[in-house]
């Protein structure tokens, strides 16, 4: 995992996100999530996108079957999300604090320009 004292810090309503590095193969940060929060449902179309769970709890709905389903992340629990473009919700069920790594394959530097302009 990449160092979190090394990213850029982007404040958002549900809490923040830790930008690591972004180039055309990779890009790596974490999320962190207020507790009881959520982020909008959203997709990465040009990207397989690789969560561990490193505090906290994080429920993920992903809608990459008919009827969608709910996987719940624990501390050190890793999900991979593809085919590229997977529909899916990050949300905290809990109190405490969440924080999630995410490593997304292919190339993502739009979305993550957007992040660091205060718009995901």
């Amino acid at each position: 995992m990449y160092d979190i004292e090394k990213c850029q810090n982007v404040k958002i309503a549900e809490g923040c996100f830790y930008l690591g590095p972004s180039t055309k193969e990779q890009s790596v940060g974490y999320l962190e999530l207020n507790p009881y929060s959520s982020l909008p449902i959203h997709n990465r179309p040009t990207g397989i996108e690789k969560l561990t769970q490193v505090e906290g709890k994080c429920s993920i709905a992903i809608w990459d079957i008919e009827r969608g389903r709910v996987v719940m992340l624990e501390e050190g629990m890793m999900l991979v999300l593809k085919p590229k473009g997977v529909w899916h919700i990050h949300a905290n069920p809990s109190e405490e604090k969440s924080l999630t790594y995410w490593d997304f394959d292919g190339d993502i530097r739009s979305i993550i320009s957007k992040i660091r302009k205060g718009g995901e």
